[in-house]
């Protein structure tokens, strides 16, 4: 009887061996998942810490590139300005004043405005050094330019803008004048917009240009305050 109860009682100690090894595996399985994912996490969150660290060092080269570039830029914009002056021109110091310790170049020198593609300088003068028609244009040739030659509407107005503290016959000269009963500009070409000037063109005569006023026709032996333009 003894042998027999014995017996009976083998396969339930069987099942209870298995069912232990079953759970003992699950549980290293899972440790080993969460090992493992916890490695995968840790490998992904260092290459994304490296990805940011190459992103930021490429950024700073990025912006010292465009730095190095645009300085490299004015270096080659000086030295082209510094070949194309010619003798009498001035100095290329007048289109690159320093700032900063920094040269920096503009399109006009000193003192001159731009507008458009060109250059102008505004001599806004005292009653006492104003000049006559001839007299302001020599000093804008002195200055390597002429006398203002006005191509549009919207030239003129720039102009006319410019043309500070103006009024009543009390304007600029600019490169416009009487001669051979037609208005002729510095250059040789005829004014076409006969609006511009309600007088009628008369040998003696020259344009100067009144704020808000337009352009109007006194004698050219007037002093006036003048406009210069140039290319830059």
């Amino acid at each position: 009887m003894n042998v027999k109860n014995k017996g009976t009682k083998q396969p339930s100690d069987t099942n209870d061996k298995q069912c232990a090894c079953i759970k003992s595996c699950t549980s290293v399985t899972i440790c080993w998942g969460i090992l493992l994912l916890i490695m995968a996490l840790r490998i992904y969150c260092e290459s994304q810490l490296n990805w940011t660290n190459t992103s930021t060092a490429f950024e700073t080269q990025i912006r010292d590139l465009i730095a190095e570039n645009q300085n490299l830029t004015e270096q080659i914009k000086l030295m082209k300005m510094e070949l194309s002056l010619g003798p009498g021109q001035c100095s290329v110091d007048a289109y690159c004043p320093k700032e900063n310790n920094k040269k920096v170049c503009n399109t006009c020198q000193e003192g001159w405005l731009p507008f458009e593609s060109n250059c102008y300088a505004i001599n806004d003068a005292e009653p006492h050094e104003q000049k006559t028609w001839k007299e302001a244009r020599e000093n804008c040739k002195g200055k390597i330019s002429d006398l203002a030659v006005v191509i549009n509407a919207a030239e003129k107005k720039y102009i006319s803008d410019k043309s500070w503290k103006s009024s009543g016959e009390n304007g600029y000269w600019i490169g416009l004048r009487a001669e051979g009963g037609k208005w002729t500009w510095v250059d040789g070409s005829y004014l076409t917009d006969n609006s511009w000037i309600q007088q009628p063109p008369s040998d003696g005569l020259c344009v100067i240009s009144v704020q808000n006023e337009g352009f109007k026709s006194v004698n050219c032996d007037q002093k006036k305050q003048w406009i210069c333009k140039k290319r830059p």
